[in-house]
Order: C-alpha cells, then sequence, then structure tokens
C-alpha cells in the first residue's frame, strides 16, 4: 500500500464516528480512574484515546503502536510520545502504569492471551485495563478481512479470556447497540446476494453526527447497565493486588531457624 493512500485511510478512520466515540470512552474511563492521583502514567495502546491532547497535565501518555506507517500518521497530526511495540511483547518494564487502555486491538494479534499478559504485566497492581472489540463471530464479513482481524468476541468469552489471563473483570457491556441491527441485515444480504462491498466507503458526515449522538447515550446508559447487544464489546478490569498475608510461624520452628552458634561456643 502506498504511504499517500494509507495516511489517507488513516485520516478517514480517525474522522470517523466510531473513533470519536472510542476516543470520548477512552478519555472518561481515564478520567474515572485517575481522579485521585496526582501524577499517572497511561499506556495508550493503539494510539486511539490521543491523551496527549487533552486537558489532564498530571497524566503522561505513552502511545504504542506495531505500524510505522500510523505512528508517522500520528506524529504528524501532532500526537508525541509515540512508541512502536507489539502488544504480545510491549517494550515496557513491568508494573510501570496506572492505566492501558487498547482500543480495537486484541482481534488483530495471533494470540490474544499472550497480548492480555502483557498488558497485565506492565501494568500496576490494583491498575485499570479497559479495552474494545468487534463483537459476535456471525458479523465477520469483508471489512474484518481488510482491517487483519482475526477473531470477534462475545462478551462472555473475553470475560473467560480476562479472566484467564489473569485479570479481575469489572465490567463487560456491548456497545453500539444502534447499529446491531443494521449490521445484521447488510451480513444477511451480502451472504445472499453478492460478496463484493466497497469497505473503504465512509460514512456520510450528517450520519456520522447522528451515530456520534447515539453513542453519547449508549456511553452514559452503560454507566449504570450492561447493554445486551452491539456490534463491538467494552470491558473495564484490573490487575489483582497483591495482599501480603500474616503467617503464624510456631516457636519450634521459630527456635530452629535462629542463626546457628559459632563451633567452640557453650
Amino acid at each position: 500500500m502506498d504511504a499517500p493512500f494509507e495516511f489517507e485511510s488513516l485520516r478517514h478512520e480517525t474522522a470517523s464516528w466510531w473513533y470519536i466515540a472510542r476516543r470520548k470512552l477512552f478519555r472518561e474511563a481515564v478520567a474515572q480512574t485517575l481522579r485521585n492521583k496526582r501524577e499517572a502514567r497511561v499506556l495508550d495502546l493503539g494510539c486511539t484515546a490521543e491523551l496527549a491532547s487533552a486537558d489532564s497535565p498530571q497524566i503522561r501518555a505513552l502511545n504504542a503502536h506495531a505500524s510505522l506507517p500510523v505512528l508517522a500518521f500520528h506524529q504528524m497530526q501532532g500526537l508525541g510520545n509515540l512508541i512502536c511495540t507489539g502488544p504480545e511483547e510491549l517494550g515496557f518494564a513491568s508494573n510501570s502504569f496506572d492505566a492501558v487502555v487498547a482500543g480495537d486491538i486484541l482481534q488483530t494479534v495471533a494470540d490474544d492471551l499472550s497480548a492480555l499478559r502483557e498488558m497485565r504485566r506492565v501494568l500496576k497492581d490494583g491498575a485499570m485495563l479497559c479495552l474494545t472489540v468487534p463483537a459476535y463471530p456471525l458479523l465477520w464479513g469483508e471489512k474484518d478481512e481488510a482491517r487483519g482481524h482475526r477473531r470477534r468476541y462475545t462478551a462472555t468469552e473475553l470475560r473467560r479470556k480476562l479472566n484467564n489471563a489473569g485479570f479481575e473483570v469489572t465490567r463487560v457491556s456491548y456497545l453500539v447497540a444502534s447499529g446491531f441491527f443494521p449490521a445484521m441485515m447488510e451480513r444477511i444480504g451480502k451472504n445472499m446476494f453478492t460478496r463484493s462491498i466497497d469497505h473503504r466507503r465512509p460514512l456520510p458526515r450528517s450520519g456520522s453526527r447522528a451515530m456520534v449522538l447515539l453513542l453519547d447515550v449508549e456511553r452514559q446508559l452503560i454507566r449504570y447497565i450492561n447493554l445486551p447487544f452491539g456490534t463491538r464489546v467494552v470491558c473495564w478490569a484490573r490487575k489483582p493486588a497483591l495482599v501480603a498475608e500474616r503467617v503464624t510461624v510456631p516457636l519450634w520452628e521459630r527456635q530452629w531457624a535462629r542463626r546457628p552458634l559459632p563451633q567452640g561456643s557453650s
């Protein structure tokens, strides 16, 4: 793919309704999680939250992506602290971030469980992970293939994989419920009539604004309820804090654990 064409595709993507709604979601999640911290480090895996441009001086955000052209595009857009690293082998020290946000990254990696374990490794104890993934394997289509996706998830499957990776899941909900039935009808129609679609065709500007407003409503709703369906899954999880256990050692064991007397002493 030519660089000008790829940059133009990225420009359309960053102006899309889902990119705008997801950015709002991540910024809100980070603000709620870190509101009592004077200083915090956040990993934006996928460069989707754009925290560097937000009015959050107490947050130091690192923006990571495995693609150099994507990083170059975001650098041209004014985003700083850019690092090239893959989700399955993050180039950061363990226990170094207060929060990690990952926007539609998990479905692109070969081993999603390894990627989740890497996210857990770089998080501090008790720190938060917020991520989004495409929902429902039955909605799989050419758009997924064009974007390099390997899978889609259900809420139950995502919760199970997070638990297997050592996370404590706080919330899992579907999102973009307003787009679920149109996406389902589109999928059925493509299966019945044709498989050829133009996946680069953007939504009209008026339709994009309407979707942003609808997702603003959904984002307010999921503060109180979990949506039962949608084209995306959003999850909040925490790395469990290590709890030091108080162990009572018997007297005889403490006696034997003392340092031995020097040889020749009484």
